[in-house]
């Protein structure tokens, strides 16, 4: 999907670059919870971008095939991002609260956009 010149996983990205420029900003409170809340936002971003990507490698396909596909990846990408999220508290020193509160915080937030994103989208594709 292509609208003004930029694609979903454009626009996720461009989001998500402005989130952890945002983020860097706690390296002021301390390196610690800089690292922690930026790798939360990070995490949170892999997620996004890659629904963009999901949105527009199929936007051409089938409805059907389409949401399927689309559910599918939901549930992988919720089992990978899960993983890498239990991986990186469990094997670092991370600040924990940073971290968690940063990845729950930057999550509900691009996963707004996502909809907006994703209502975008059905409605052009709709027309």
């Amino acid at each position: 999907m292509i609208e003004h010149g930029r694609s979903v996983t454009q626009r996720s990205i461009t989001f998500s670059a402005l989130l952890l420029l945002v983020a860097a900003t706690f390296f002021w409170v301390g390196t610690a919870q800089g690292v922690a809340v930026v790798s939360g936002v990070m995490l949170s971003s892999i997620f996004v971008i890659s629904s963009g990507w999901i949105l527009e490698a199929f936007q051409n396909a089938d409805g059907t095939v389409f949401i399927q596909v689309y559910i599918f990846s939901i549930a992988i990408r919720f089992i990978v991002v899960l993983a890498l999220f239990g991986i990186l508290l469990a094997t670092t020193k991370i600040d924990e609260i940073y971290f968690t509160v940063s990845f729950i915080i930057s999550y509900l937030c691009q996963s707004v956009t996502e909809m907006i994103l994703i209502h975008k989208f059905l409605q052009k594709s709709g027309s």
